[in-house]
């Protein structure tokens, strides 16, 4: 019993010490840590991908029986393909949220502008991973949809029609597209999205996090507290608390991702009335349709440029939204942009 208390003991103290090695402000940031519930949902994506795979069968041909025989007849499959496909969606929003939150909170600024850019990268890996991950079922939706989201990039001058033939393998989509998505999403974006969370977390741990917004001339104190365990326990609350919201959303709403063509096998000679790409790709998807597919396509490399640019754009002091006005319209014109495209997207 002594050896086992002096082990707890030599643990919280190695904790403690590590704590104040990364000391942080004391008044930093909110109290819901997006980027903890973002690591949870990662291990999530993980582990309940990894179930799967005993199960799934990898092929257009049985893929879409194998599901729905993994959700009828093994136990607690249900559990586990449903956590792995909500579990995608929520990472994708509450990456939104702690993106856009970031922005408007100037978070980005000296010395954490390297931060940003590995975050602005990990965004774009997992849109990359609920991308290849949504046509393994093989649906009639997600079949679609992958030929609605491939077919945009025919809007690329010069290479656009090539880029298409290759990233589909032939003309259309079929088992080739399959084989591309299956080894993006299985081995080459949980590579880079390990690697991406390492790198942005030691970037975090090198710098610190980011002390709270203050007006211009506010002062600042200084103050800092150890990781452990305030900040530490702070954040396993709000892991914990999310934990019920994902839990509520897969038992009592579980179609809350799944319209009804994700319920049929896909039929590449059956085009459904409603074919559209999932939620967080409909801004991409509506653009085109209200402007020119040229000047579409400009506007969002040009958002793309500007998302990784941002902190060596707005280089000013100043965080406080109210101190800096033009890039806090600026962001807050592109929140509002995304959401009602995404919105008349939705509703097309």
């Amino acid at each position: 019993m002594s050896q086992w208390l002096e082990r707890r003991t030599g643990f919280r103290e190695f904790l403690k010490r590590h704590g104040r090695d990364f000391a942080v402000p004391e008044a930093s940031g909110a109290g819901v840590s997006l980027g903890a519930i973002l690591v949870f949902l990662l291990l999530l994506q993980l582990a309940t991908g990894t179930l799967l795979l005993l199960y799934f069968v990898p092929d257009p041909a049985g893929a879409f029986e194998s599901v729905h025989g993994l959700m009828r007849e093994v136990p607690y499959g249900w559990l586990i393909r449903l956590g792995h496909a909500h579990g995608a969606n929520w990472m994708v929003a509450v990456l939104f949220l702690h993106l856009f939150r970031t922005a408007f909170q100037g978070a980005y600024k000296d010395p954490r502008e390297l931060v940003w850019v590995s975050g602005c990268v990990l965004f774009l890996g997992v849109l990359g991973s609920a991308l290849t991950g949504y046509i393994l079922p093989w649906s009639q939706l997600s079949y679609w949809a992958t030929t609605v989201v491939t077919a945009s990039l025919s809007y690329l001058p010069v290479v656009g029609t090539d880029l298409v033939h290759w990233v589909r393998g032939g003309e259309f989509v079929g088992e080739a597209t399959y084989r591309r998505a299956l080894t993006a999403h299985i081995a080459l974006l949980p590579l880079l999205l390990l690697v991406g969370v390492a790198i942005h977390l030691a970037l975090v741990r090198r710098v610190g996090l980011a002390d709270r917004v203050r007006r211009r001339g506010e002062e600042v104190t200084g103050a800092t507290v150890p990781f452990y365990p305030r900040i530490a326990l702070r954040q396993v609350t709000t892991v914990v608390g999310f934990m019920l919201v994902l839990a509520a959303s897969v038992f009592f709403l579980p179609n809350l991702f799944f319209p009804v063509d994700h319920l049929l096998p896909a039929d590449p000679f059956e085009t459904p009335a409603n074919a559209k790409p999932e939620w967080y790709f409909l801004w991409a998807y509506q653009l085109p349709r209200l402007v020119p597919e040229g000047l579409a396509l400009a506007l969002e490399g040009i958002a793309l440029v500007a998302l990784f640019a941002l902190p060596f754009i707005d280089r000013g002091p100043d965080r406080h939204p109210l101190d800096r006005p033009v890039a806090s319209a600026a962001i807050a014109l592109a929140l509002a942009a995304l959401v009602t495209l995404s919105v008349l997207g939705y509703l097309a």
